[in-house]
C-alpha cells in the first residue's frame, strides 16, 4: 500500500517519536525509509509541533540525522524485537539528553509531552485497527 507523502511523512515521524515505545516489529515500517527522509521528518515535526526557530532547527536537523543514521542498522536489522526495543531505547536516551542541551526548557517538555500525546494517538489507531481487523 502506498502513501500520500504527507501522510507517510507524519507516519514516519510518529514512529520515530514513540520508537523507544512502540513494538520493534512495527518499526518495519520504516525499513522503507533513508535516515535523511526520518530525520527531516523527524525536524519538521518538531518545528511545527514546539515551535523551533530557524537556529535551532540547524541545530536540532543534525542531531535528529546523527540518531536516524544509528538507528538505521536497528530498524533494518534482522534482531528479535525485544533486542531492538532494548537498543532504541539506549539511543533515545542519548538523543533526549543532545536535544536537552538545544532546546530550552519548555520547549524540551513540550517536545517530552508530544511523545506521549503521539503514543497515545498511536495506541489508540492500533487498537481501532485490530478492532475492524479482528486481529
Amino acid at each position: 500500500m502506498m502513501l500520500r507523502p504527507t501522510v507517510r511523512v507524519s507516519l514516519i515521524a510518529t514512529c520515530l517519536l514513540v520508537s523507544t515505545i512502540v513494538r520493534a516489529a512495527d518499526m518495519d515500517a520504516l525499513k522503507d525509509t533513508t535516515p535523511a527522509e526520518r530525520a527531516k521528518a523527524q525536524t519538521a515535526m518538531m518545528t511545527m509541533k514546539i515551535g523551533l526557530t530557524d537556529a535551532e532547527v540547524a541545530k536540532v536537523g543534525p542531531i535528529n540525522l546523527k540518531y536516524a543514521e544509528k538507528m538505521d542498522p536497528i530498524i533494518k536489522g534482522s534482531d528479535l524485537p525485544v533486542m531492538k526495543m532494548r537498543a532504541a531505547r539506549s539511543l533515545e536516551g542519548q538523543k533526549e539528553g543532545e536535544l536537552k542541551a538545544v532546546l530550552t526548557p519548555d520547549q524540551f517538555q513540550q517536545f517530552l509531552a508530544m511523545k506521549e500525546d503521539m503514543l497515545e494517538k498511536l495506541a489508540d489507531a492500533v487498537k481501532e485497527q485490530r478492532a475492524k481487523g479482528g486481529q
